[in-house]
């Protein structure tokens, strides 16, 4: 395939692209087996050799910073970049990689990285390494915070399911902003904080699947994810909403999502949120240090909500006295409002 020279200079450093790729993702999509993270490195079976040859190698000896995109095969040995390994692997050129990694117009978003480097010099700063989770980046977005009257609505009246509630000041006390570039872009990103830091966010899409993949041609349904969660992010060591619960706190509610935090929070109540149905050690320990008097295991109203109030029941039970709150078919805890809840938890059973 012949290349202009400008295609040539531009894919040979793609750093300015790797801020809006996620190699873990892109790997998958191709079909690449093994692939594990370690720091910097994605770590593979190496795509030229098993996808693109045929070969089985034994285990995964082909990696990809995911800050600079520099891959490197040390069967052979030979170094080459993200890009170039996609274009062999899709028979396509490295403009149509790039879109296929990204979503996007590379010339767009080179154009942005431009001018962010400008606009860091500006202020005195220097390009520092991109982490692998972003996180410089979402500092910087909060920094600049844009959402959108639309984004507001999607918190109070999400699509398809019933209001929330959720107001635009409690939107605005969590610092939700609304990202319009890159891989989370037409999302709203709910940064999570930590003693004070911040320690990884969750993407939630506002479009919806139908309108996603018409904004992402050459991705598949499977591609689809309604929230997303940075690379080599923790929830098992995080608690959304853990630093506004006060020490001591009469009765303590543990939901899964960051929204049915900030809807309790918003009623008056001392809420966390695990990020996910079960609750690890390091959950748990985090919440005997704010010493709340009793903990209501507070899930949805769905068979998957039942299991995870009973299962974290039982985990608790031997450190807190623990409220078991089952709610009713199909109810959520953000589409609760303050009466209901409370009146719930006072018909729920001590466990």
């Amino acid at each position: 395939m012949e290349l202009s020279i400008r295609d040539r200079q531009r894919f040979r450093d793609i750093e300015w692209l790797m801020p809006s790729v996620d190699v873990v993702g892109v790997l998958e999509r191709l079909g690449a087996e093994d692939v594990s993270v370690h720091g910097d490195e994605v770590e593979a079976k190496c795509p030229d050799h098993h996808l693109f040859t045929g070969r089985d190698p034994s285990h995964a000896k082909w990696s990809c910073n995911v800050n600079t995109g520099l891959t490197y095969c040390f069967t052979e040995p030979r170094g080459s970049n993200l890009v170039w390994t996609v274009g062999r692997m899709l028979d396509c050129s490295p403009r149509e990689a790039a879109r296929f990694m990204t979503g996007q117009d590379p010339s767009m978003l080179q154009g942005a990285a431009i001018l962010g480097r400008i606009s860091r010099m500006r202020r005195g700063r220097s390009e520092k390494k991109r982490d692998p989770v972003r996180l410089d980046d979402i500092r910087e977005d909060l920094v600049n915070r844009y959402i959108s009257q639309a984004c507001y609505r999607f918190f109070m009246e999400p699509p398809g399911k019933k209001p929330t509630g959720i107001l635009p000041e409690t939107v605005d006390r969590y610092q939700v902003f609304e990202r319009r570039w890159g891989y989370y872009s037409n999302r709203a990103v709910v940064p999570f904080f930590m003693h004070g830091e911040l320690v990884g966010f969750c993407a939630i899409d506002l479009l919806g699947e139908r309108q996603w993949l018409l904004e992402h041609p050459l991705n598949d349904q499977d591609d689809y994810r309604k929230t997303l969660y940075p690379l080599n992010f923790r929830a098992s060591e995080c608690l959304f909403g853990y630093d506004d619960v006060e020490p001591g706190c009469e009765r303590l509610l543990v939901s899964e999502g960051a929204r049915e935090v900030m809807r309790e929070r918003q009623e008056g109540l001392d809420g966390v949120g695990c990020l996910k149905s079960d609750l690890s050690d390091e959950q748990v320990l985090l919440i005997s240090r704010k010493a709340p008097k009793e903990v209501v295991m507070f899930f949805d109203g769905d068979r998957a909500g039942w299991s995870a109030t009973d299962k974290n029941a039982a985990k608790l039970r031997r450190v807190f006295r623990v409220r078991k709150c089952f709610l009713p078919p199909g109810v959520d805890p953000k589409n609760m409002d303050g009466n209901e809840m409370r009146n719930l938890i006072k018909r729920s059973k001590l466990v």
